[in-house]
């Protein structure tokens, strides 16, 4: 995988359309069928992962889709809090092919931040993890409007109402004695499909209201810009969008395998066990990266010749010679035997950074997006980048810079598909968040 820096751009890769996440679900799943679209480990050292096919999350979004309409919950919103795990995923498409709003919650809040958020969408479902029971009885006794709190894996205690292998066992009999409900229901690809409170608010604060055309076109537009190879890790934050719409929908969507992470302290065993061609990271994780090879290389006394190294590497691909593979190999066996490449956003990345992966070998394509666009507005190309520069926008995306200064620098506004459909119920922040134009 060799990614070559070229001087301008060049054409557009292919992308893929869909009507709405159902729609998404049942094309994948004829295309790619028994590919493997899924992967995780029950547990953290277990020797080997689960696979689930496309086919077999098709079935079982379908069935868990099918019991939770056949529950009253269609068009109702529900919420979706826990760690990345098969249990999330299932739970998001789920409801988020069936008429219904997700409203996805970061599982480190407090339970009363929980309920807060809970009473303010006025959700009437939770499906959530078990490991987070201990909050439960807080979240139940303070939301007055839950019909149903289904447990990811396993009811650990009394708080759960079921779980959902039981929910899609369930939907899966409804569905074998001929209940279409699921298959049959009309999707509006503009309605609302998601509530995003976003980062470090409560229920008090902002939550962001996104339709399926806001999320599926953000990753279809993007897609013509980047091209992602065959497997990745699904290391991001489910609950934020950078990790929802980026890491989960746009690479599903394309039918790359995701495997989900049993969390950043096993990412560098995963790495090598897993093989994956790239990652999808912020900043954070990054650093964490490089701080950690560049203390192994100075703790083994080489950071004189590695750097050294780095700058005739350099030199000779500007002459058309690449011996990165050869010269670091003891440093890019730390990222597997396939990536080579990390596609960052969420916060600034220090172009230095930049620089310095590519030279080792890892090309790294900083973009950038806000979850009031779905979150992605830009981004670098594969063959087409710039340390310190966030690329260009996306397709069918208008972006201007309001009030520059002399340097050209002002405020970033957004107009296109993407773009979300305002704040839920606060028509005040809503109006004052466009321009007169329709900028974000």
């Amino acid at each position: 995988m060799n990614y070559k820096n070229r001087k301008s751009d060049y054409p557009l890769y292919d992308s893929v359309h869909f009507d709405d996440i159902r729609d998404m679900l049942v094309k994948t799943a004829e295309k790619y069928g028994t590919r493997t679209a899924i992967s995780y480990r029950e547990a953290p050292r277990d020797k080997d992962s689960l696979k689930v096919s496309f086919s077999e999350c098709l079935d079982n979004v379908s069935a868990l889709a099918a019991e939770l309409i056949a529950r009253g919950l269609s068009g109702e919103k529900i919420a979706v809090i826990g760690e990345n795990s098969i249990g999330w995923i299932y739970s998001y498409f789920a409801i988020a092919s069936m008429g219904a709003i997700v409203v996805p919650i970061d599982k480190e809040y407090p339970a009363t931040d929980i309920t807060d958020i809970l009473n303010t969408a006025k959700c009437t479902a939770l499906l959530i993890s078990d490991a987070l029971k201990d909050k439960l009885a807080i979240i139940r006794d303070g939301v007055p409007t839950l019909k149903l709190v289904a447990a990811f894996k396993e009811k650990v205690s009394a708080e759960y109402d079921i779980t959902l292998p039981e929910l899609i066992k369930c939907g899966k009999e409804r569905i074998a004695s001929g209940d279409r409900r699921y298959f049959d229901q009309k999707i509006d690809p503009d309605a609302t499909v998601s509530i995003v409170f976003t980062s470090g608010t409560t229920g008090k604060g902002k939550g962001v209201m996104l339709s399926t055309r806001n999320i599926l076109e953000d990753m279809s537009c993007g897609i013509y810009l980047f091209n992602m190879p065959e497997k990745t890790i699904f290391a991001l934050p489910a609950h934020h969008t950078f990790g929802s719409t980026v890491n989960l929908i746009g690479h599903y969507m394309q039918g790359i395998e995701i495997y989900i992470s049993s969390g950043t302290r096993y990412i560098l065993e995963e790495l090598k066990k897993e093989e994956p061609t790239h990652l999808v990271l912020v900043p954070l994780y990054i650093e964490t990266f490089y701080k950690k090879i560049f203390a192994g290389i100075e703790k083994q006394g080489k950071l004189k010749i590695v750097t050294r190294m780095m700058k005739i590497s350099n030199f000779l691909r500007k002459l058309g010679i690449d011996l990165r593979e050869k010269l670091f190999r003891a440093v890019l066996v730390n990222f597997g035997p396939r990536m080579r490449l990390i596609v960052s956003g969420g916060a600034a990345l220090n172009p230095d950074i930049i620089r310095d992966f590519d030279a080792l070998g890892i090309t790294i394509l900083n973009g950038y997006g806000i979850t009031e666009c779905a979150p992605l507005i830009s981004c670098n190309r594969n063959n087409y980048r710039k340390a310190g520069s966030v690329g260009r926008p996306i397709i069918s995306e208008e972006v201007k810079i309001a009030n520059p200064n002399e340097n050209g620098e002002g405020e970033i506004c957004v107009r296109g598909t993407n773009v979300m459909q305002g704040y839920f119920e606060n028509e005040e922040a809503t109006r004052e968040a466009f321009d007169s134009e329709g900028y974000f």
